[in-house]
């Protein structure tokens, strides 16, 4: 059924299928849209997606790309396919839609998923290896310039491998903290030479419910720290592996 004809659109029909968007899409993320290019790269995502089965609901470019109608719109007002790709990278800079690179395939492919808590664990598993997006591949963050390091980076660099338990875990401590709160708990215990993720959740549990400490008194002793996170014992240090 449609309801299009030579004349023009004639109206939506009483039952039909539809796409969800979030409202919190229309207050938070559509006044910082900049282009049309980036709204219609949102919505095309929105749509693919929420027409697949399983874990890994992510679409490409090309998958975009290959819409007939998408390619109209884009040519009509959003930039043609560079728009698409702008779109797409400005969306996922916003933390609207969440981007993967996958490698080991035999060219360059990134995959985005609407930013939802499905999608966020979704992109955790893949990224420990627990869930494929494409056979033989493996998926890495997609970088942006200069984009902030998220929680996941965080990890790998001062850390390790992430397991499928410790991305559940990232992701609860990323939807709880400020970015900034966690990447100062990274770098807290980098300076104590504590690289363990259940000292740094300590670190931000007690900020949540203490208070951060007042910086501008100037920098706690390398004791005063451990003595705050440790339990007051300087005499046994316990660091978990």
């Amino acid at each position: 059924m449609t309801s299009a004809t030579d004349d023009g659109f004639t109206g939506f029909p009483g039952i039909g299928k539809a796409t969800a968007i979030p409202n919190l899409f229309f207050a938070a993320v559509l006044p910082r849209l900049d282009s049309p290019g980036a709204l219609l790269a949102f919505l095309w995502v929105a749509r693919l997606a929420q027409e697949q089965r399983g874990d890994a609901r992510c679409v490409s470019a090309a998958d975009i790309w290959s819409q007939p109608a998408a390619r109209e719109s884009f040519d009509a007002i959003g930039g043609g396919r560079e728009g698409l790709d702008g779109g797409l990278l400005r969306c996922v800079e916003l933390r609207a839609l969440l981007g993967l690179e996958l490698t080991g395939g035999p060219a360059f492919e990134a995959v985005y998923f609407l930013n939802n808590p499905g999608s966020r664990r979704a992109v955790a598993r893949a990224r420990a290896g627990e869930l494929r997006i494409r056979p033989d591949t493996a998926a890495r963050p997609l970088q942006l310039r200069e984009e902030r390091p998220g929680i996941f980076r965080l990890y790998e660099e001062h850390i390790g491998t992430i397991t499928p338990m410790i991305g559940d875990r990232l992701v609860d401590a990323e939807e709880t903290y400020p970015p900034e709160w966690i990447e100062d708990a990274f770098r807290e215990a980098a300076e104590l030479n504590i690289r363990n993720w259940r000292y740094i959740e300590r670190i931000l549990r007690n900020w949540a419910e203490e208070g951060r400490p007042n910086e501008t008194a100037g920098r706690d002793s390398f004791e005063d720290q451990k003595r705050r996170y440790l339990g007051g014992n300087l005499g046994h240090v316990v660091r978990y592996r």
